[in-house]
């Protein structure tokens, strides 16, 4: 009976959170330094840890009849055959269920056996040697996790990311104290399975329920729920649905340790980004400058002429009249490419606007924010920056969708903008950077990133430059 339920829990849990495989993964994402101490709530973790054990040991024969003893299911004489019976089962199913209890407890815990994870308010250094005195390596902050490989007097040997070194034991949460704060700082993650070309994402847990957008195989997407066959799981920021159990495998990660070397560098690109903004806008006001002075000597130039016409011959009066013309058909053709959503002033090919906004990958998300480097959503992202090459979008995915001219996925150039819908509507754009890439400002956990133009079915896409 109770290898029955486990089978049955088994099937229903789907593919097991393998930890071990996770805590040590040492990818470099591009947003990776830019999120290394972040804290995730992952309700629903210690579920994935009974899953891992399902998974492991569903198939076992859980039959102990041979370990229950005669003298477990004796009974007095006046008892009926029935009642001996059903004693007998509950006796066996108790015990069995102990031995379940006992098998689960040391499977958890040999998980989390050689798993560190960092308690310090805010970073623990990790060093060269066992002592205080030594070579700083890195830093493994709060809620990171490293595997441990040693241990002497007082210190531990861990390896996290590109990472390896010393650190205080008494700075870590090990073993069961580990296993406790799983929950609080491991991110659980949804792959879709090799093979599910494509992956429908529901509205609701039911198969007949409304499909919001669909995924390809082998992306990743943040789990934040978990109930019968389904795993509820967020695609962007304005983008959460709900995906089949039998579609996708599983993997809880935690955040590493970040070297000294790679701490420099991020902050190396941030100062980086900072001043990349602030060259843009002072050659957008250049421009700007220029256009208006250019726009004034002209003005000035055609009011001498008109002076000068005024007193001259019938012929130069027709020549007044045609430069006139000529001048409010430049005002017009002006006016027109305001309304389609461009300023006056613009410059930049898409290439060079593509390559400007991948400078700010790994800055945060912000919802309703428009700052490249502070925080900004996917409209405000892609508003931004057109705006200092001098183009004037909506702080609106759906607005920027009637903007510029509509361009086929086949045709695709850098800087095109790359729209996909939310059910039936338009709820998240990206900006196209080349070679089936796009650069967007994706959720709060990975901010600003890089991911294939087809991470989600795309809806449509425009062109605002030419």
């Amino acid at each position: 009976m109770f290898k029955t339920r486990w089978v049955r829990n088994a099937a229903i849990f789907g593919t097991a959170v393998t930890l071990s495989l996770a805590c040590y993964s040492t990818g470099s994402d591009s947003a990776v330094a830019a999120s290394f101490c972040q804290e995730t709530e992952m309700a629903g973790l210690s579920l994935s840890l009974d899953k891992y054990y399902a998974e492991n040991f569903a198939n076992e024969d859980t039959d102990t009849t041979d370990d229950t003893t005669e003298e477990d299911t004796d009974t007095t004489e006046d008892q009926t055959e029935e009642t001996s019976d059903t004693t007998e089962e509950d006796t066996k199913e108790d015990d069995t269920e102990d031995k379940e209890t006992k098998r689960k407890e040391e499977t958890v815990a040999k998980q989390f056996r050689d798993l560190g994870i960092s308690t310090a308010s805010d970073y623990v250094n990790i060093r060269s040697k066992p002592t205080t005195e030594s070579k700083i390596r890195g830093k493994l902050y709060r809620g990171a996790a490293a595997k441990i490989i040693g241990e002497k007097d007082g210190w531990v040997k861990i390896e996290s990311g590109s990472v390896r070194g010393f650190i205080r034991k008494d700075l870590l949460a090990i073993g069961e104290d580990a296993e406790k704060l799983a929950g609080k700082f491991g991110t659980a993650y949804a792959y879709v399975k090799s093979g599910v070309v494509t992956l429908n994402v529901r509205s609701k847990k039911s198969t007949e329920s409304t499909i919001v957008t669909q995924i390809p195989e082998d992306e990743r997407y943040e789990i934040i729920g978990e109930s019968d066959n389904w795993y509820r799981i967020i695609i962007d920021d304005d983008q959460k649905g709900y995906v089949a159990k039998e579609f996708v495998k599983t993997r809880v990660k935690f955040d590493h340790a970040i070297s000294i070397q790679e701490e420099k560098a991020e902050i190396r690109r941030k100062k980086a980004a900072q001043k990349a903004e602030q060259e843009r806008l002072a050659a957008l006001a250049a421009e700007q400058a220029s256009s208006s002075s250019s726009s004034s000597s002209s003005s000035s130039s055609s009011s001498s002429s008109s002076s000068s016409s005024s007193s001259s011959s019938s012929s130069s009066s027709s020549s007044s009249h045609k430069s006139s013309s000529s001048s409010s058909s430049s005002s017009s053709s002006s006016s027109s490419s305001s309304s389609s959503g461009s300023s006056s002033v613009s410059s930049g090919s898409g290439s060079s606007i593509a390559s400007y906004a991948c400078k700010f990958v790994g800055n945060p998300y912000v919802w309703g924010g428009s700052s490249l480097t502070n925080g900004t959503d996917c409209s405000g992202f892609t508003m931004s920056v057109y705006a200092q090459f001098g183009y004037s979008l909506p702080h609106s995915s759906a607005a920027q969708a009637s903007c510029g001219k509509s361009v086929s996925f086949s045709n695709l150039q850098p800087g095109d903008l790359i729209f996909y819908r939310n059910g039936s509507r338009i709820g998240h754009v990206a900006l196209y950077i080349g070679n089936g890439n796009v650069v967007h400002a994706s959720n709060k956990k990975d901010g600003i990133k890089i991911s294939n133009y087809r991470y989600r079915q795309p809806a449509c896409a425009r062109r605002i430059i030419g």
